[in-house]
């Protein structure tokens, strides 16, 4: 019953904004794209343009939107009301470009917010977050315990338990700094020079080339080989030095970059969760008691993983996420002003806006040409691989 009150009022609101019928989702991303567009004019120097811009994503658009908002969450209207003020004003008095666009990212993500609640966040947008939240750090902390069970492998072949307790202390050592690491990226990011879109732009691009680079490793079983001999090269050597610290040291630089990747993938991710970051965070909640059934296989059941099945699926959904990141990328490089903008809106489908920033399936030519792309790169990158693997088989078969 409150419930039906409450949805009752709401369309009363929509209808008493404005004659006719009121789009809310399309007011708010109208402001959303003036709030953008009004930046861009201030960075070029033409204030009075920025001023009317800003004062248009109010007036003109997100007004029609507060009725139904206003009854379903008015603490958040009242917030907005005052951060669209806040930019005007500061427009008006000449306020520096970096104070206007943290206003802005309050604005946006206060719209984004304000979206997922007269849409609701649905299904899709909260399991591609929790989903993301998972792979990142299974996947990072699946190589990290390989990796580590190879180094124990080889130092109780060689009879050097001793050494055993160094593989522990780096191991240690190396998850204290990707906490660090996160915590300082996440302070550095908010108080970087330069806009958010831009950081999350870049942030973007580099995350896209490691999940391509990470995409195919896992598939070439001979990469594999290569980069476990390489490790019981580098563990032979800290061995024969005798010292617990040169183990650590290589068990800590070894774990501690699967935990620097860890740190820019989530990142990323954050930035594209949104409204839905609290199911990342169960993804990442439920990766760690996956990996902590992994750890105890290996490390105290002494028994393999079956990493021939898993890797594939993990290679899919790396793939996936750097297809979506190349989307966010783009259009992070688009709201800063680098990247030109054709909207597509009303000629192709417009999805939810949690669901379009966590696939990066934005309505724009730039945007999904961009995603077209990375897929054909893979495609192509998937078929030389096989083919490459095949000519192998069949020399392996004739000698």
């Amino acid at each position: 019953m409150n419930r039906f009150l409450i949805l009752l009022l709401a369309l009363l609101g929509v209808a008493c904004a404005a004659p006719g019928q009121v789009d809310v989702t399309a007011e708010l991303r109208t402001a959303h794209d003036l709030v953008a567009q009004s930046l861009r004019e201030y960075a070029g120097g033409n204030r009075e343009a920025a001023f009317r811009s800003a004062r248009a994503a109010y007036l003109d658009h997100f007004e029609y939107a507060e009725p139904p908002l206003r009854v379903l969450n008015p603490d958040l209207i009242l917030e907005m009301e005052y951060r669209f003020a806040d930019l005007r004003n500061g427009m008006k008095s000449g306020a520096s470009l970096g104070e206007l666009r943290e206003i802005a990212g309050d604005i946006e993500g206060s719209l984004r917010k304000a979206e997922s609640i007269v849409n609701g966040t649905g299904v899709l947008a909260p399991t591609l977050a929790a989903t993301g939240g998972f792979t990142i750090l299974f996947r990072e902390g699946l190589e990290a315990a390989l990796l580590m069970a190879a180094i124990l492998a080889y130092l109780a072949s060689t009879r050097n338990d001793r050494l055993r307790g160094g593989v522990w202390w780096g191991a240690g050592a190396a998850l204290a700094a990707t906490a660090v690491t996160w915590f300082a990226a996440t302070y550095l990011l908010s108080i970087a020079p330069i806009s958010r879109e831009l950081i999350s732009a870049i942030t973007s691009v580099i995350a896209v080339v490691i999940l391509f680079y990470l995409s195919f490793w896992m598939l070439q079983q001979g990469d594999r080989k290569r980069s476990a001999e390489f490790m019981r090269a580098r563990v032979s050597q800290a061995v024969q030095s005798g010292s617990l610290g040169a183990v650590a040291l290589v068990t800590f630089t070894t774990i501690y970059r699967e935990g620097f990747e860890t740190v820019l993938f989530y990142q990323a991710l954050a930035v594209a969760s949104g409204p839905v970051l609290g199911y990342m965070y169960l993804g990442i909640a439920l990766a760690v008691l996956a990996l902590v059934a992994v750890f105890a296989v290996l490390f105290r059941l002494g028994r393999r993983v079956p990493t021939q099945r898993l890797f594939p699926v993990l290679v899919t959904v790396t793939a996936l996420f750097a297809v979506a990141f190349v989307g966010n990328g783009v259009r992070a490089f688009q709201e800063a002003g680098w990247l030109p903008v054709t909207n597509l809106y009303g000629k192709v489908p417009t999805l939810d806006p949690n669901v379009a920033a966590l696939t990066g399936l934005h309505p724009t030519v730039e945007t999904l040409a961009a995603q077209l792309l990375m897929v054909l790169v893979y495609v192509v990158g998937f078929i030389v691989f096989r083919s490459r693997a095949q000519r192998r088989t069949e020399r392996g078969a004739h000698t």
